[in-house]
């Protein structure tokens, strides 16, 4: 499974894929976590069930990084830690 971790501002960008079952198919997952800064505690955000399918587990990971990243920069309402 490919998956890809990068920092982006004061966010942490997780993305992967997972292989569902019962097809060669795989789904994006991404999870956001807010890096610690003075005395706050990280926070995490996971996005399960991203759309759409891909054929491949590099093509999901890297629609899940790219969404992290456009929310990242963009300060997007969908993320809320």
């Amino acid at each position: 499974m490919a998956s890809h971790r990068e920092e982006r501002g004061q966010y942490l960008i997780e993305a992967g894929a997972f292989h569902l079952p019962g097809g060669s198919k795989w789904q994006p997952r991404l999870t956001m976590t807010r890096l610690r800064c003075g005395t706050g505690l990280s926070r995490s955000q996971s996005f399960p069930g991203l759309t759409p399918v891909f054929d491949t587990a590099k093509g999901a990971t890297r629609f899940a990084t790219d969404l992290g990243r456009s929310m990242a920069d963009e300060g997007s309402a969908r993320l809320t830690v």
